[in-house]
């Protein structure tokens, strides 16, 4: 357990994250993880810290520490369509950090599924209390969400006037087309995703466990992408085009310098694209690092959607159905503009 000494350093130091919540115990799991890191990192969940590097509050006493707070701006997202690489690109020094999924949303969300709802939504705020806190002076946070963090993105925002959402859609017949791709592990994930939501009670269908084992991986996939697309516009319906923008992968891929861009704008971010090309951010895969080819991306896509269409085309048809049957809209509203301001 932290010491007392400790205790009001580690909830006021932004380098202290909030990696985990232990229901059981009621504690905060605090890591120490620098704002270099943070925009070196593609997914928190990556970070493995040794017991001896975390420090241990519980939740009563970080309730009573006062701390700074910042511009809390969330990306929710279909998948596999370009977030990693959005927050990687805005999180220039001096303008922001970006947070990469942080699985403490995943602690909260599992929480709130035996607790009222009261409960639940405080225990969100103060999560989202500690991941606003700046790291330098002006800068804001960016948070990337993952599938099942996408949920909660509205309560939050509905707490944080300052925070502007980006709903980034990856079309489905590409999400499809990547997890076929990548073989049985592929199917395997976006099957995973779908049960994830689920568990979380955030799945946008009432089906029972035997109907879900009659559907196929990529139908099950499709379904996690319907409860995304559900999530994201919910959040849209709620807080409305002053706070909510949307654009898909193909837009970002097609002008990643202008979109890059006009999110900056909506997130009120004085972003130097210009520097994000020189320094080759664009021209790096946002998780391996390594050389990215956008023609050579364009292509395997191709090849991808070519090789399963006869799978992935009647599965895009039959998720039309049911999003029309259960009202949920295949585009996201409120698209992002050039000159979003």
């Amino acid at each position: 357990m932290t010491t007392d000494s400790q205790i009001a350093e580690t909830v006021a130091d932004p380098c202290w994250f909030p990696l985990h919540f232990d229901a059981s115990a009621g504690n905060y799991h605090f890591a120490f993880v620098p704002a270099e890191v943070h925009r070196e990192l593609a997914f928190l969940r990556d970070l493995k810290p040794t017991p001896s590097e975390i420090r241990i509050v519980p939740r009563a006493v970080v309730a009573q520490v006062p701390v700074e707070r910042a511009p809390l701006h969330l990306i929710l997202h279909s998948g596999l369509g370009g977030s990693t690489f959005v927050a990687r690109a805005l999180a220039q020094p001096g303008i922001a950090v970006a947070l990469q999924e942080p699985p403490i949303l995943t602690d909260v969300i599992l929480y709130g599924r035996n607790q009222p709802s009261a409960e639940a939504k405080g225990l969100l705020s103060e999560v989202a209390r500690l991941l606003a806190r700046p790291f330098s002076p002006g800068e804001a946070i960016v948070c990337k969400l993952s599938g099942i963090g996408n949920g909660v993105a509205r309560t939050i925002a509905a707490g944080d006037e300052c925070s502007q959402l980006l709903c980034l859609q990856n079309p489905l017949e590409q999400l499809l087309a990547a997890f076929a791709s990548r073989g049985i592990g592929g199917r395997m994930a976006g099957r995973q995703l779908a049960i994830g939501i689920r568990n979380s009670r955030l799945f946008a269908f009432p089906m029972s466990d035997t109907q879900l084992l009659d559907c196929t991986d990529l139908q099950m996939a499709a379904l996690a992408w319907l409860s995304i697309q559900k999530m994201m516009g919910d959040a849209a319906q709620a807080l409305g085009p002053e706070r909510v923008a949307s654009t898909t992968s193909d837009r970002l891929m097609r002008d990643t310098a202008g979109t890059v861009s006009a999110i900056a704008s909506h997130f009120r971010l004085a972003l130097d694209v210009q520097a994000c090309i020189s320094n080759g951010i664009f021209s790096r895969h946002a998780k391996s690092g390594e050389p990215f080819d956008l023609k050579a991306r364009a292509e395997r896509l191709a090849d991808a959607l070519r090789a399963h269409a006869q799978e992935i085309e009647p599965v895009v048809s039959w998720a039309r159905q049911v999003a029309d049957s259960a009202r949920i809209r295949w585009d996201l509203p409120y698209p992002l503009t050039d000159d979003t301001a």
